[in-house]
């Protein structure tokens, strides 16, 4: 690991006001692909939490008083810089993430992309006048940056949920600390030159390496911190929005999803099982706008899985550095045996197994991988487990169904409200399933319809606030009212 700490100029170790800082406890990063040890990085402890809320704190006056066009032009600068490197960070992503290479490009590009749009939205935060009662004055309705923020980020998505947070952030003129997941620290380091780079001055962006449950209530209950988004678990979110309650803080949060993915009996077949196979094997089923619960009518059920069988046994799972791998591995081997309970309880309850892809155990050098097979189900019903939770592997529960009331009640028959799928080619047919989906985002013959351009934010237990668009800007500012006389 060495040769990749040389290459992206980074130190395996909290970034600290500009500066890299020593820390006594560290933690081993591993290749889930392969097992093998990738580095060893210094985990931030309590004075270092200190020490960065105190460096943010001071930077942010500073920051906050920088023009929004300055402030604009240094996010583009990161944008331009991390896509100057976009075949070697996208390399350490595979490495430390395990997804196949072509996605973590694509996750480069989609995280440059946020610090592109925030960039030109940092200038577009106009203030209003509105009439007073009194004619010889007026209301002057104008933004104020919220304060120091705090950017928890989650493994799955580890470059680009950062980049969400802290392109918004810094847009509205709020300094922040960023705490990667445990298992994903590097990439977040590695942004470090980047950030520098482009100018982003020291204590604006903390780098705080480190576990979770001991950083995340001192990030939480510090009275400097203003903000606190998190992607993560609901579980998680819980226990964020109870450490920020009495600071009254202002909390964002995105978390777990259920999606259903409803196929209708006009659906293209070809089109719909090219996008599900595509949407479950991205990230290997680990993300939260996954299709969690496939309804499929009636009509076309038995055809659906016959052809999305034979699909499905033409992927290939591996190592994400081979160019020919569809999915790479789970996290780690806790996740493969979370999701493994999942799918044993839906067979002892009935399901069948229709198809499992193993083609990773072709490859002896990654029997120490944390695999789990791309798993077809068929005969899954509603009381089963895994159609109230988040499965979070490749794991294709199919479902049938027989009207249309029948599957909107299905599908939001759960807690989580993250995003929707509806395939079908009576487009006002599917409009009107998508209306009525209780979810923040709805992909209608589409399976990834997220882009920087557009909000993003689940509803009911799937979490608080949005993330890009021009509205994600907003949860890092607050209003202030100046009455002022005219002349």
């Amino acid at each position: 690991m060495t040769s990749l700490c040389e290459e992206f100029g980074f130190e395996p170790r909290p970034w600290i006001d500009g500066c890299w800082s020593k820390a006594e406890c560290s933690q081993d990063v591993i290749n889930p692909a392969s097992g093998e040890l990738l580095s060893k990085v210094a985990w931030a402890d309590a004075q270092d939490v200190a020490r960065c809320i105190e460096g943010a704190s001071q930077a942010q006056s500073r920051w906050a008083l920088r023009s929004a066009f300055d402030r604009g032009d240094i996010l583009k600068r990161i944008a331009q810089g991390l896509l100057s490197r976009r075949e070697s960070f996208a390399r350490l992503l595979t490495m430390e993430q395990g997804k196949p290479l072509a996605q973590s490009l694509g996750e480069v590009d989609y995280a440059a992309s946020f610090f592109q749009w925030f960039g030109e939205e940092a200038r577009r935060l106009c203030g209003t006048i509105a009439p007073h009662p009194q004619s010889d004055r007026e209301f002057l309705v104008e933004h104020r940056p919220l304060g120091v923020s705090a950017w928890i980020t989650p493994w799955n998505f580890p470059l680009a949920q950062g980049a969400k947070k802290i392109a918004a952030s810094l847009a509205a003129g709020c300094s922040g600390i960023w705490k990667p997941a445990e298992s994903t620290p590097l990439i977040a380091l590695a942004m470090a030159p980047v950030f520098e780079q482009a100018g982003v001055p020291p204590g604006v962006i903390q780098i705080l390496p480190g576990l979770g449950t001991q950083l995340g209530p001192l990030l939480c209950e510090h009275p400097a911190i203003r903000v606190v988004s998190l992607t993560g678990s609901t579980r998680t979110g819980r226990s964020i929005l109870a450490n920020c309650a009495n600071g009254i803080k202002k909390v964002l949060l995105e978390l777990g999803g259920n999606a259903p993915f409803i196929v209708l009996p006009d659906a293209d077949l070809d089109v719909t099982i090219d996008h599900l196979v595509r949407l479950k094997l991205f990230v290997s089923g680990q993300v939260c706008v996954t299709a969690n619960r496939i309804f499929v009518h009636e009509q076309i059920h038995r055809e659906f899985l016959d052809r999305l069988a034979e699909r499905l046994a033409r992927a290939s799972l591996g190592d994400g550095l081979n160019d020919r791998v569809d999915a790479g591995p789970l996290i780690h081997k806790q996740a493969c045996l979370g999701v493994d309970r999942l799918v044993e309880q839906a067979l002892q309850m009935g399901a069948k197994m229709v198809h499992s892809n193993r083609t990773y155990q072709n490859d002896p050098s990654l029997s120490k991988g944390s695999f789990y097979p791309a798993t077809l189900l068929s005969d899954v019903s509603d009381n089963m487990p895994l159609f109230g939770c988040e499965i979070f592997g490749p794991v294709f529960p199919v479902l049938r169904f027989n009207a249309i009331d029948e599957v909107i009640a299905r599908a939001n028959s759960v807690s989580q409200g993250l995003a929707g799928y509806v395939y079908g080619r009576d487009l006002s047919q599917c409009r009107r399933v998508a209306r009525r989906l209780e979810v923040g985002i709805v992909g209608v013959n589409e399976w990834r319809p997220l882009k920087a351009e557009i909000p993003f934010g689940g509803i009911k237990e799937s979490g608080l606030g949005v993330e890009g668009g021009k509205e994600g800007i907003h949860d890092y500012l607050s209003l202030q009212v100046i009455s002022v006389p005219k002349d």
